[in-house]
């Protein structure tokens, strides 16, 4: 099983990036605190208390050599005589003078007076960058390398402490859901057990008994929707041959057999609905690849399977043809897409037109109807919602655009939907 980059990965990387950018911060801070340090007082003190020494030294023998050494070098000038000073240190006032210019380099002048003599010392700078580097940049850079190796072995230790966490998200985002096998799945699930601590293994037990009752459920519905099938298409099957009984009896009133005819196509819309249904609940069928389906050669058909409805209404069907398109899915599931767009169209268009227009790459079935407002637009795909203002006119049973957005989801296309309230409604399927 692969670990992949999730979100608690993700986050545990920028964790870790976090607190090394601290610790490079504070660490590099620590750097210039202790260079500074190092510099500005250790150096300093370390002047002021050679020339304390040098001056008790002075009291007692005039004639006390001056400091030399590696690092410090000294100049005595009495009674305002400079001859021994070099000219470089001419002007400066008794105290700290910082960094001066003195043989190609930049030592550090302290300048201190006692009874009518003048006292020069130097530091040399590059023994105070040794200094530094030895005992401030050195250390802290050794500390900040065994943060760094301790901050990595951290990550790491997290890291494989979360990886069964992972992997689990993993496995989730994977399982076959649509499926009622899972025992592939199930194997990696028992895998996982073995690198699994005791809480992540009570989320697997609990996983396991889901997938476990899963595969009842989906069981059952597959028996269910066999037996539906069947239970539910044949008293439809003797209402139909019942109205062709009828329809054939001639000598019937002219009423009787418009009448006839509307319970026919009712019991045909609601032979259809049931397929609908059957179909979106058993799923297999939808994941088939399916044909090429011609809309321009469907299209027609199914304008003059809800011709009659739309002649009952008064409605004018208007095909526009401004392309040819190719849809890739059961041609089953295209007419029963469209079928309930036209339906849909004709229920709520009390008089006018629908129009529909086939263009490069969608559909657009365009009404004159009532409209909806935008509460209505925000429900109109709710399952067996109708809007009050068209229940009292229009037939149907509020599952038409619930069944069109299922199947678009179902087969990623898109679908889009523009309507104002005594205008009509235009709602567009696109197949790209």
């Amino acid at each position: 099983m692969i670990i992949r980059n999730t979100g608690l990965v993700a986050k545990l990387g920028r964790v870790l990036v976090l607190q090394v950018a601290l610790i490079s911060v504070t660490v590099a801070a620590g750097i210039y605190v202790t260079n500074t340090i190092v510099q500005d007082s250790l150096v300093n003190e370390a002047l002021e208390n050679e020339a304390a020494h040098f001056w008790d030294l002075y009291q007692k023998d005039s004639t006390q050599a001056l400091p030399d050494t590696a690092n410090m070098l000294g100049y005595l000038s009495k009674d305002g005589e400079m001859d021994s000073v070099p000219e470089q240190f001419h002007g400066y006032e008794e105290g700290f003078a910082g960094r001066v210019q003195f043989d190609g380099s930049e030592p550090i002048l302290y300048v201190t007076e006692f009874n009518q003599a003048r006292l020069y010392l130097i530091f040399a700078s590059e023994n105070v960058s040794d200094l530094a580097f030895f005992f401030g940049i050195l250390p802290l850079s050794i500390a900040l390398v065994f943060i760094y190796g301790l901050s990595f072995l951290t990550y790491r230790l997290s890291h494989r402490a979360i990886s069964p966490i992972v992997q689990l998200a993993d496995y989730l985002e994977r399982f076959p859901f649509e499926k009622s096998s899972h025992d592939s799945s199930n194997q990696d699930l028992q895998k996982l057990r073995t690198l699994a601590n005791a809480e992540v293994d009570v989320m697997i037990d609990a996983i396991d008994n889901f997938t476990e009752r899963l595969d009842t459920y989906i069981e059952r519905e597959r028996i269910f929707t066999r037996d539906a099938s069947h239970e539910l298409r044949t008293p439809i099957a003797v209402f139909k041959g019942s109205l062709d009984l009828l329809q054939r009896q001639s000598e019937r009133p002219e009423e009787d057999l418009r009448a006839l005819a509307r319970m026919r196509r009712t019991v045909e819309d609601m032979e259809g609905l049931i397929q609908t249904l059957l179909l979106l609940a058993r799923g297999e069928e939808l994941q088939q690849p399916g044909v090429r389906v011609r809309l321009n050669d469907l299209i027609p058909d199914l304008i003059d399977q809800v011709a009659p409805l739309a002649t009952d209404r008064g409605i004018k069907l208007v095909l526009v043809e401004s392309a040819e398109l190719w849809v890739q899915a059961p041609d089953r599931v295209v007419q029963i897409l469209l079928i309930n767009l036209l339906r849909n169209g004709i229920s709520y268009t009390p008089e006018g037109q629908v129009q529909v227009e086939i263009q490069q790459k969608a559909v657009t079935v365009k009404d004159t109807g009532i409209g909806m407002t935008s509460t209505e637009l925000s429900q109109a795909f709710e399952p067996f919602y109708r809007s009050e203002r068209g229940r009292s006119n229009s037939p149907g049973h509020g599952l038409g655009l619930s069944i069109v957005r299922r199947l678009v989801h179902q087969f990623q296309w898109k679908i889009s939907v523009h309507s104002n309230v005594g205008e009509g409604t235009e709602v567009t399927i696109n197949f790209a």
